[in-house]
């Protein structure tokens, strides 16, 4: 959920690069542009699915929107304990990565700071009220996963409001 806020964040902050310069080769400074640590932190949260320690959390839901199945919508069973303590500990290197992306994704450009309240009032919460009923064992996996996409959902549709905004 989070991950598709962020990287659409990504996509919206290519569109606050001032012209002649690029995200990928940006004006030369001594410090990083808050585009460059947007780009930075959406690779780390990314490189985060593929860490060891997070692999029995990640083996029952998506790192990405796009790998949602139907074995993750149909799963009915509840988080294990090892599934707990992966999910814990990538909650925590996560709700640290996005808010430092989030912190310089409002800086970026109006839009982008207007997805940014969007993620702290809005995606943020739902998504950490969502992990709290996943790891008290209240809900499945199914819906868990369900309510992820939700999320994720909402952020995208929040994007493609904030973008009509401009136009």
């Amino acid at each position: 959920m989070r991950f598709l806020a962020l990287l659409l964040t990504v996509l919206l902050s290519a569109c606050a690069v001032p012209p002649g310069d690029s995200i990928l080769n940006p004006a030369p400074t001594g410090k990083p542009t808050p585009q460059d640590t947007v780009v930075e932190l959406s690779n780390k949260i990314k490189s985060l699915c593929l860490e060891p320690e997070y692999a029995a959390y990640f083996a029952k839901t998506f790192c990405t929107p796009s790998e949602f199945s139907l074995a993750m919508m149909s799963d009915r069973s509840k988080i294990n304990q090892a599934q707990k303590n992966a999910l814990n500990a990538w909650s925590q290197a996560y709700d640290n990565l996005a808010s430092e992306m989030n912190e310089a994704l409002a800086l970026t450009s109006v839009a982008n700071k207007q997805m940014a309240e969007y993620n702290k009032i809005v995606a943020f919460p739902a998504a950490q009220k969502n992990r709290l009923e996943l790891y008290q064992g209240n809900i499945t996996w199914a819906i868990y996963n369900r309510k992820r996409k939700e999320i994720s959902d909402g952020i995208a549709a929040e994007s493609r409001r904030v973008v009509q905004q401009k136009i």
